[in-house]
């Protein structure tokens, strides 16, 4: 078959030599393929299927488990640093959790350039963060309506709202607790252009729940690995 364009998002040991790759591609969406031998030390040492590193893939066999074939890098890869490395993960991880096998999605698979882009420029990593999140969930039928609240009021830049994942946006009174976000806020990530701290925090925990609903409940690793390295940094600074 011929080459397309792939990342590979996590890999695992596969028996004695092999590895196993869950990797996102352009033409067909989220596979599953054994890349046998690659553990091997003459290989391991030239091995291109490490994280944010843009490749050309095929591979061959029928159903959910397929054989990588060959490899080719594109370019260099993506150069994520600190902060921004702990987040690639995390993109990488919502790709394997809520994608469906073998399904193409074209638009994630453009979003997922974008914020491994936006990444690496390391300055902006919560609003590249939220803007791929919303783009996700939008390219799976999962988007959240910005315009209008449950009772189809248009949302207003200085009232208040609560999220429920099956009814939407609800109006909340100002001393309200479940409120969550600002009108202001919904708006600036409809129109994604989140330029203040407390647009990025409210949209942080919008998303937050909104992921959370969609995962069943299930923690992600990479949320419970940028914790540790918190509570380690302030352990260390205190």
């Amino acid at each position: 078959m011929e080459f397309t364009q792939a990342f590979v998002l996590h890999q695992r040991p596969y028996r004695e030599t092999s590895l196993l790759l869950d990797v996102f591609t352009a033409d067909y969406g989220r596979l599953s393929l054994v890349a046998r031998g690659m553990r091997q030390s003459k290989r391991r040492h030239n091995n291109p299927l490490q994280l944010f590193q843009p490749l050309w893939l095929n591979w061959f066999g029928r159903g959910d488990l397929l054989t990588l074939s060959k490899v080719e890098t594109i370019s260099a890869p993506y150069w994520l640093q600190g902060n921004a490395t702990l987040c690639g993960l995390y993109i990488n991880e919502l790709l394997v959790r809520l994608l469906m096998q073998q399904q193409p999605e074209p638009l994630v698979f453009e979003a997922y350039q974008k914020a491994l882009e936006g990444l690496q420029e390391a300055d902006q990593a919560e609003q590249v963060l939220r803007l791929f999140e919303k783009r996700l969930l939008e390219a799976l039928g999962y988007g959240l309506d910005l315009t209008t609240d449950s009772q189809g009021e248009p949302v207003e830049q200085h009232l208040h709202y609560s999220y429920q994942p099956d009814q939407g946006l609800q109006l909340c009174l100002v001393n309200d607790t479940k409120r969550i976000i600002s009108g202001a806020s919904l708006l600036q990530l409809l129109q994604e252009n989140l330029n203040d701290p407390t647009s990025l925090n409210e949209t942080k925990q919008l998303m937050r729940l909104i992921i959370n609903y969609y995962l069943d409940g299930k923690p992600l690793k990479s949320r419970q690995l940028f914790a540790e390295m918190q509570r380690y940094a302030g352990t260390k600074n205190s």
